[in-house]
């Protein structure tokens, strides 16, 4: 009744003991990093040309919808 809890044990082992001997697979990692950076700046031209194309949508709606009712 009033023994107390033991703690829990957790069989963790940190991500840079388990991979100590993984020179090689920093570098490559990097550059595969690295090499993301560049697709950021190839994704927001679509986002742009959408952007564009929905402004002279909106500004042929307006000129035509007044061109309806003169």
């Amino acid at each position: 009744m009033f023994q107390q809890r033991k703690h829990k044990r957790f069989n963790y082992i940190p991500r840079h003991l388990r991979d100590s001997k993984s020179g090689d697979n920093l570098k490559s990692h990097w550059e595969s990093v690295r090499g993301q950076g560049k697709h950021k700046s190839k994704q927001r031209m679509p986002l742009v040309i959408l952007l564009v194309i929905l402004g002279m949508i909106i500004a042929l709606w307006y000129v035509l919808t007044h061109y309806e009712t003169s």
